[in-house]
């Protein structure tokens, strides 16, 4: 088996969008289909917000579409510089289990490592045993003294590049 990361296209943000809504199914979160169409487009638009990939898995000669990550970045004092966040990290379920992720995860941190970044982070259900302990098997700590904490804001229309 054969595992890629292939970066989609703006003509394939429909895929990218059915599976992104596959994850808000499973994890449970509201969908807000057009938010997430733009941001999708602003995402592959300007990559110097992060990257999306589809997971592309090659086995006998077929190529399917088993998920999809998303990585965007941002900047930390503590780790020196960029560091980027995994924002999504979707496999299908048929996909699950079969060293995927594993394979996954230094090919996503050597691109990080390109792009200059410091640390990968990310942020995980509590009750996701399953999923907190593979991320602890692959060398993520958890910040038992931090609280990640989120304040949904109204977006206003402003440029992306804020002079000062």
């Amino acid at each position: 088996m054969n595992i890629s990361l292939v970066a989609p296209s703006l003509s394939s943000t429909d895929l990218l969008l059915k599976l992104v809504e596959e994850l808000f199914e499973y994890e449970v979160l509201p969908q807000k289909k057009e938010q997430t169409q733009q941001a999708i487009h602003q995402l592959l638009s300007n990559p110097e917000l992060g990257q999306a990939w589809l997971i592309e898995v090659e086995d006998g000669g077929e190529k399917s579409i088993a998920g999809h990550i998303i990585i965007s970045y941002s900047f930390s004092l503590e780790h020196g510089g960029r560091i980027g966040l995994i924002d999504q990290f979707y496999l299908k379920p048929e996909w699950r289990q079969q060293g995927i992720g594993t394979d996954l995860l230094p090919q996503i941190e050597k691109h990080l490592t390109t792009a200059g970044g410091h640390a990968l982070s990310l942020e995980v259900n509590i009750g996701n045993k399953g999923a907190r302990n593979f991320y602890e098997k692959h060398d993520f700590v958890p910040r038992r003294q931090f609280c990640m904490m989120t304040k949904v804001l109204a977006p206003e229309e402003m440029p992306l590049n804020i002079a000062s």
